[in-house]
């Protein structure tokens, strides 16, 4: 009786380091949680989500069971190795059976998908709009606070808005085609240049909630992230009357402050908007493809720069500077981008002395002054 082949202990070596790896991806610290819906519309696509793996799972465990008792049923027997099968070839019942199921499972998942689909695109009137705007590889906010058709707040990086409270995002992107997505808020919408597209967010609690760009769209996309912070009515009430303000250039001369001043007016207020001190680059489009660079006005009511990838403050509360100072000097050495092309922010190193980089440090901790608002137990790194 010939011999059955033994698996090779590569194989068995690979199934193992599989099954270790699914293992300790399950310790990640995932802040994008699809499993956690925390507003309105992502319940209802946490519920259609919940149908559709339940139904598939049934359908595995039913064709998982039909392959068992194939192989153990049909197996070749011991006593006579060249015993076949008796062949059937052709079951009207079952060509029937294994039709109309399938089809009845569709029509049972297609129902609440439609009403869903509709649900999350359906117009509420009532709704506070937010514009969004995607470029590589960051993400910009326009807020019309007073609802006279101009924009009274740009922010970049951290959308903020009032718990408990339906928003319309309009998004395009100044660029390339991006994604918004925060997941446990709702489901993704692309953002395409020369379209606007609508899209809602609702979240049930003040809290922060991490999103990301769902569309690869170049070099730095892996980390273009974004944080989502919805703020409790008092605090979202601060927060638009600290984010009214304009900016003040720093009073007292020769300090660190009014010589940062001086130094970003110089390097930087061709594409960073202060509003109140530097607005030239309102005026015409900076050297970028996305014609467009973070407005810094509010800077320190933020928790992150650099698209959501690096925190401005330390676990202590203070301004982290030395991750700042690192950024003014060599973005491209913290972020991948690619200034000879118009994307991304150029490096200073040659250009910039030392004390030159920790005077505009100086000046940007100076830009709102005020640590952000943020809701009960959220870190100000926003960990």
């Amino acid at each position: 009786m010939p011999r059955r082949p033994k698996l090779s202990r590569s194989l068995v070596a690979f199934a193992g380091a599989l099954a270790g790896a699914v293992l300790l991806s399950g310790c990640a610290d995932n802040r994008q949680n699809v499993f956690d819906p925390s507003g309105t519309y992502a319940d209802k696509i946490s519920t259609l989500t919940n149908l559709a793996g339940a139904m598939a799972i049934a359908v595995g465990l039913l064709v998982g069971i039909a392959i068992l008792v194939i192989i153990f049923r049909f197996r070749r027997g011991k006593g006579d190795p060249d015993r076949v099968p008796t062949q059937v070839h052709g079951n009207t019942p079952a060509e029937i059976g294994w039709t109309i199921a399938p089809a009845v499972l569709l029509v049972v998942l297609a129902v609440p998908t439609v009403s869903v689909l509709f649900e999350l695109n359906e117009d509420n009137p009532d709704a506070m709009v937010i514009e969004v705007e995607g470029q590589q590889w960051w993400w910009r906010y326009m807020y019309d606070v007073d609802g006279d058709g101009e924009t009274d707040i740009v922010t970049a990086n951290e959308i903020v808005f009032p718990a408990d409270t339906d928003i319309e995002l309009r998004i395009t992107s100044n660029d390339v085609i991006h994604s918004f997505w925060v997941p446990e808020l709702n489901g993704k919408r692309d953002a395409v240049p020369g379209l606007v597209s609508t899209w809602k967010l609702q979240a049930h609690e003040p809290g922060m909630y991490w999103g990301h760009c769902a569309e690869f769209c170049g070099l730095a996309h892996a980390v273009m992230r974004l944080r989502a912070v919805a703020l409790s009515p008092e605090d979202w009430d601060t927060w638009v009357a600290r984010n009214l303000e304009p900016a003040v250039e720093p009073a007292d001369e020769d300090t660190p402050e009014r010589r940062g001043y001086t130094t970003f007016g110089q390097f930087c207020a061709t594409c960073h908007v202060i509003r109140g001190v530097y607005e030239t680059a309102l005026e015409r489009d900076p050297p970028l493809q996305a014609g467009v660079a973070p407005d810094l006005t509010h800077l320190t009511s933020r928790t992150s720069f650099a698209g959501s990838l690096l925190n401005l403050y330390l676990p202590d509360g203070s301004l982290n500077v030395g991750q700042l100072r690192e950024w003014v000097l060599d973005a491209p050495g913290q972020v991948p981008m690619d200034p000879d092309n118009l994307q991304g922010m150029p490096s200073f190193a040659g250009a910039l002395s030392a004390q030159q980089v920790d005077d505009i440090v100086a000046y940007l901790a100076t830009l709102d002054g005020d640590k952000p608002i943020l809701p009960e137990g959220v870190p100000i790194t926003g960990d």
